[in-house]
């Protein structure tokens, strides 16, 4: 789809722009530890260069560990 036939964004993004993030909303993000990037898949641009391991790598091949 071309530019020219893009639909257009119904959201208001300028309302969406003037929103200031609460402590409270930072509270529900999950912190990002060890574990999570240890999962993560690697990528160098669009190049995978890793894939990162299963969540359920650990429980159901402890041997690999």
């Amino acid at each position: 789809m071309s530019a020219e036939e893009a639909r257009p964004i119904r959201s208001d993004l300028a309302r969406i722009d003037a929103h200031e993030i609460t402590a409270e909303e930072y509270a529900e993000v999950p912190e990002l530890d060890d574990a999570f990037f240890e999962r993560a898949d690697l990528y160098e641009g669009d190049r995978l260069i890793r894939r990162g391991r299963r969540a359920n790598d650990d429980e159901t091949h402890p041997e690999r560990v």
